[in-house]
């Protein structure tokens, strides 16, 4: 015969199981989540941000090239998906040669 007591005793011991599961659970969820969501690499350049920047926030050319969206190479701002480099005079493109 199951009394009252040990009923309840047994429905502690399950709450308490649950609890800490949970508390486990959301405990390693913080810590596997920086290394769980991959990079995304910005990949939309935005020349006329890199122009205004330059001319109107008086930056160099690593501040504004990265808040444009590009890649600072050789002191150039180059498009990191057509490989176009922008000077720092102007934004007109020229071809980068690669070889």
């Amino acid at each position: 015969m199951i009394t009252c007591q040990t009923t309840s005793l047994a429905r502690h011991v399950r709450v308490r199981r649950l609890v800490g599961a949970t508390l486990f659970s959301a405990a390693l969820a913080l810590v596997v989540s920086p290394f769980a969501h991959p990079v995304v690499a910005r990949a939309d350049y935005d020349p006329s941000f890199y122009d205004f920047c330059i001319k109107n926030l008086g930056q160099g050319v690593d501040y504004c090239c990265a808040h444009a969206g590009g890649v600072v190479k050789g002191g150039k701002c180059v498009d990191s998906v057509t490989g176009n480099v922008f000077s720092r005079t102007s934004t007109s493109a020229v071809r980068s040669s690669r070889g």
